[in-house]
């Protein structure tokens, strides 16, 4: 379950980096407006399968657990003020679009990589 949790977090890096190379954002794509069902989704798989990682294996997966609480944040905080997340959004995306893109695919291919690695040290 755990390498499941990594391989899926480094699909996720690969098609934002791809993506956004190849002159297409899938990143603008899921921060618009009329997608916020694509973006719970994705949320709600990743909140899904850290729920289930860090609810059935022991001892406590710490890495994958701050993970869930992030999803989670993230989740409630687009559920209860929408309007404040995309406003957020649209103003990260006004200072610099390369830097956005490059730090949403990093944060995922460094997630990737610690719950990869969190089930051997943990």
């Amino acid at each position: 379950m755990i390498t499941l949790l990594a391989v899926l977090y480094a699909i996720y890096a690969f098609a934002y980096m791809y993506s956004y190379k190849s002159g297409y954002s899938l990143l603008r794509y899921m921060y618009k407006r009329k997608n916020i069902n694509a973006y719970l989704s994705v949320e709600l798989i990743f909140l899904i399968l850290t729920s289930l990682i860090v609810f059935t294996k022991q001892p406590l997966n710490w890495i994958v657990a701050i993970l869930m609480f992030m999803h989670l944040v993230g989740i409630a905080w687009l559920v209860t003020n929408p309007k404040n997340f995309y406003e957020m959004v649209e103003e990260s995306v006004k200072l610099d679009e390369n830097l956005i893109e490059n730090t949403v695919a990093g944060s995922f291919f460094i997630s990737s990589v610690l719950v990869f690695f969190s089930r051997i040290v943990f």
